[in-house]
């Protein structure tokens, strides 16, 4: 059989880890952000629909570089340009979703995150601090690690993922409250990016595919952006649910000042109030929090709300927010396909 893991790290805990009891060729997915800065180390659905193109799940795999992987001599390959191209793009098309600032890709982390994605595939488990005795361990390897969204998937039938679904993945959180890997993605001052995968068939027959996205720890820190958004709703406008859905933690950061990052932590939702209204009124609000963590911009306020329909059109009003240019914010969403 095939079953699902999720690990994620979170801020001064260990790893969650949550196992299925199945040794013999089964399977999983993992999903782990870095964790907030500034710190040592660095729906229905739970995952989405695949969009990969026909062929077998190796010969797909193999598509993917110019080099190929290689488990015996711990080599992560080379991936494609146009592989990373088209990551690149998919999530620029998504932050412009959110009226975000593009990013650029950065070559200077590459192999730090191919290395990273390799020991995730090898091991079949995430970690951003990885033991120096995991197979195909590497100094590259581990720093990629430290500084990446991680995500990986294994067993002995698992379908091939495209490089979006991952993206999909990290940004609906397979429905969990920890929404690390979303901040980090639509983080206004993100300001570039780097992204490495391995997919491989192992020794034992069964499949693996990993993949690593730098988010912080650049070898040149990015500049700051110009068209800052005043804040960061998701969903926001238009959604497509493949990247939302009804069950997933919606979110709203707010955007104190352009300057920097770190200029946004004095942001609170301590005392604010979520209001979601859709064409027959109030809508139920729960799971209510905040922090100030940072994961990306260093204010968020996080909620789910019951009965959300796709095609229908929501108003959201945040009351009682201090720390920033307004005390109320409001905005409108839409789940489309």
């Amino acid at each position: 059989m095939n079953c699902r893991i999720r690990r994620t790290c979170l801020v001064a805990l260990p790893l969650l880890v949550a196992g299925c009891g199945d040794s013999g060729g089964g399977g999983g997915l993992s999903v782990s952000q870095p964790a907030a800065t500034p710190s040592p180390s660095p729906s229905p659905s739970s995952s989405p629909t695949s969009s990969s193109t026909p062929g077998s799940w190796a010969q797909q795999a193999a598509a993917l570089y110019d080099v190929q992987p290689n488990v015996s001599t711990c080599s992560s390959g080379t991936l494609k340009a146009s592989v990373k191209a088209n990551f690149l793009s998919n999530l620029n098309t998504l932050r412009a979703l959110h009226n975000l600032p593009p990013v650029v890709y950065s070559n200077d982390e590459d192999s730090q995150e191919q290395d990273s994605s390799l020991m995730m595939a090898v091991a079949r488990q995430l970690s951003h601090s990885p033991s120096s005795t995991w197979q195909c361990y590497s100094a590259s390897g581990a720093g990629g690690a430290g500084a990446s969204n991680l995500v990986g998937v294994w067993g002995s039938n698992t379908a091939f993922d495209s490089d979006d679904d991952y993206l999909a993945l990290w940004m609906t959180e397979n429905g969990a409250a920890d929404i690390g890997h979303r901040r980090w993605i639509l983080d206004p001052f993100l300001g570039k990016t780097s992204y490495g995968r391995v997919s491989i068939v192992l020794a034992d027959g069964s499949r693996a595919s990993a993949a690593s996205m730098r988010v912080l720890n650049f070898n040149a820190a990015p500049a700051v952006p110009s068209g800052v958004p005043a804040f960061v709703a998701y969903p926001y406008g238009d959604y497509p649910q493949r990247y939302f859905g009804a069950s997933d933690y919606l979110s709203f950061t707010a955007i104190a000042s352009t300057l920097g990052v770190w200029a946004n932590q004095s942001v609170s939702f301590a005392s604010a109030t979520v209001t979601v209204t859709g064409p027959s009124g109030a809508m139920p609000v729960t799971d209510v929090s905040t922090d100030n963590l940072g994961y990306g911009v260093p204010n968020s306020i996080q909620w789910r709300v019951t009965g959300l329909q796709p095609a229908v059109s929501y108003s959201v009003t945040i009351n009682n927010v201090s720390g920033a240019p307004k005390t109320s914010y409001s905005y409108t969403f839409r789940m489309v396909p």
